[in-house]
């Protein structure tokens, strides 16, 4: 009777005639240690799980491995300051062109608070309540000047000047009807209408810049004379009216041509006037506006 195996020894039992198995793989031989399905369920992973786990260390392996082979480039210091400073330039540019514009929002707001006046409907519409019962107006702004004729640029069309009269020291001129004019050293004399004034305007007071382009004017009436002075080039004085008509003056000057000279003209009506002086191309040198 042959012996049951022995479950714990791992092997089969010899046969019972004593012969040894015969040598080479058989069935008895089993695979190796770690590698059959006992060793996987003794590991706790099953065959698959193991298998990708050593993939995984073998791709570990190489992934650290090309990475010692590489060579990294020198850093970009000069590419990273470059950078740096064209956005401080940038920076220091935006916060300049700020500055400037609250400078300039200030100072519009400052000169529209110093003119005064009435707010443009359109200013208060755009303003926002503040729950004061009293809104704040917004000053409007000035009204543009008229144009006047550039200094620098002659008038349109054919200018023709008006001629120089010179004149002795108290030598009388007619100027119209009732009115006399005579020049001295002093200045401007004239004499006449209906109560027979007789007037002065000195020159040398020190009350008119000789050295600059001016004008001045008196009126009497439809009678209105006066003194230019700075030029000796002066090419006409010129009356404007409020309807736009214009009257040209008569020019008085003592000889050598001392740099002032005496005008007179008489004018449709007795209204306010703008006197312009003129050099002899065209170019306005001096313009008294209406009162």
């Amino acid at each position: 009777m042959t012996p049951a195996p022995d479950p714990t020894s791992g092997s089969d039992p010899a046969p019972a005639s004593g012969t040894a198995p015969a040598s080479g793989p058989g069935p008895a031989s089993g695979p190796g240690p770690g590698t059959g399905p006992a060793s996987g369920r003794a590991s706790g992973r099953a065959p698959g799980a193991e298998a990708s786990a050593a993939w995984d260390d073998l791709l570990r392996a190489e992934f650290a491995r090309a990475a010692h082979e590489v060579t990294p480039g020198p850093a970009p210091v000069a590419a990273v300051l470059r950078a740096g400073r064209a956005r401080r330039r940038r920076r220091t540019a935006a916060l300049s062109a700020l500055a400037v514009l609250c400078v300039l929002g200030a100072s519009a707001a400052v000169a529209g608070t110093a003119l005064g006046g009435d707010p443009h409907p359109a200013d208060l519409a755009a303003r926002p309540a503040t729950g004061s019962s009293a809104p704040t107006l917004l000053p409007s702004p000035p009204e543009p000047a008229a144009p006047r004729p550039s200094a620098s640029a002659p008038l349109p069309g054919r200018w023709i000047p008006t001629p120089v009269r010179t004149v002795a020291a108290g030598e009388r001129v007619a100027a119209a009807p009732g009115w006399t004019v005579w020049l001295t050293a002093r200045g401007k004399h004239w004499r006449g209408g209906e109560l027979g004034l007789d007037e002065f305007r000195a020159v040398d007071d020190g009350n008119l810049d000789l050295a600059r382009p001016g004008v001045t004017r008196q009126a009497e009436g439809t009678f209105q004379s006066g003194v230019y002075h700075g030029t000796r080039d002066a090419g006409g004085v010129e009356l404007v009216d409020a309807g736009g008509r214009t009257t040209a003056a008569v020019l008085l000057e003592l000889p050598g041509r001392p740099g002032w000279g005496v005008w007179y003209a008489v004018t449709p009506s007795q209204g306010d006037v703008s006197v312009r002086l003129y050099d002899r191309a065209g170019r306005l040198l001096s313009e008294l506006p209406r009162l």
